[in-house]
């Protein structure tokens, strides 16, 4: 008998490309085989002057995926590295960051209409260096996301440099500074920092790879993800489809986790910071 069979299995950060990649029939049907029950899919960047084509593709995304047999909720955002691509391309910062703002307001507009869409994400500033200006842009950018989240009490999933402490403690006095509690602040692509997470209110994403297993001895406060990008032109770029299952899997085999454990990171944590109710 699989393991997982009867376990949640939730990858908090998978991309699906129906142009580029495998596309949501393939993908799911490939984490489903192993073993993945639930997924949380962030629209992909549109690196466009359509910054929202990449929300509406979201609904048959969200729809074809829960057609194949997996739980799928969406979060709709903008990328950070939108504001430099449109700065390289001749737009002035002001038009680019308003650009930006205009697209959270459509994110937010689509989160009313449809149940599936559950936060605003991925947002925040680039894990590159850019000037001071650019930085301030994406924190004001950041900032009207939590804004925009506390008014549709949803929650903030956010794409910035490595996780640190210091930044942990930022992310929280920025989500107290506009009342969203940072238990609605997601940090994709953390480490291990469960503890600072709790120390903080911030929820960690941690992808399913080494920092799972130091974290795992920590806390079980935290999210897994792969970040799997589903683009045929860059394959092995992150962690592949069938990465959360696996690990959970490596996981509990190794009695690293126990059955509990795992309804832990996988389905109670999910629930409370996206304040849905998973059924699989």
């Amino acid at each position: 008998m699989d393991i997982l069979k009867n376990l949640p299995i939730t990858d908090n950060h998978i991309h699906i490309d129906s142009i580029n990649g495998l596309g949501p029939i393939k993908v799911s049907k490939e984490f489903k085989n192993a073993g993945g029950k639930v997924m949380i899919i962030p629209n992909k960047p549109a690196f466009s002057k359509n910054l929202t084509k990449p929300m509406d593709e979201m609904i048959s995304i969200i729809n074809q995926v829960r057609g194949n047999g997996v739980t799928a909720y969406g979060i709709l955002g903008v990328h950070p590295a939108e504001l430099t691509v449109m700065l390289e391309n001749g737009i002035e910062l002001d038009t680019a960051k308003n650009h930006m703002l205009d697209a959270i307001d459509y994110a937010k507009k689509l989160i009313l209409e449809h149940d599936f869409f559950v936060g605003i994400g991925e947002v925040g500033r680039p894990h590159y260096f850019v000037t001071e200006k650019i930085l301030e842009a994406s924190n004001e950018i950041l900032l009207y996301s939590m804004h925009t989240a506390k008014d549709i009490d949803c929650a903030v999933q956010i794409h910035a440099e490595s996780s640190s402490e210091s930044q942990f403690l930022e992310f929280s006095k920025m989500a107290k500074s506009v009342s969203l509690s940072p238990e609605k602040v997601i940090k994709h692509h953390s480490s291990d920092m469960v503890l600072e997470g709790e120390k903080y209110g911030i929820f960690p994403s941690i992808t399913s790879s080494k920092p799972v297993d130091t974290a795992v001895e920590k806390s079980t406060r935290f999210l897994m993800e792969t970040d799997y990008i589903d683009d045929v032109r860059r394959p092995g770029v992150v962690l592949g489809i069938k990465s959360v299952p696996r690990k959970t899997r490596t996981l509990l085999e190794k009695e690293l986790i126990d059955e509990e454990k795992c309804y832990k990171i996988h389905k109670e944590n999910v629930e409370k910071v996206y304040g849905i109710e998973i059924e699989y």
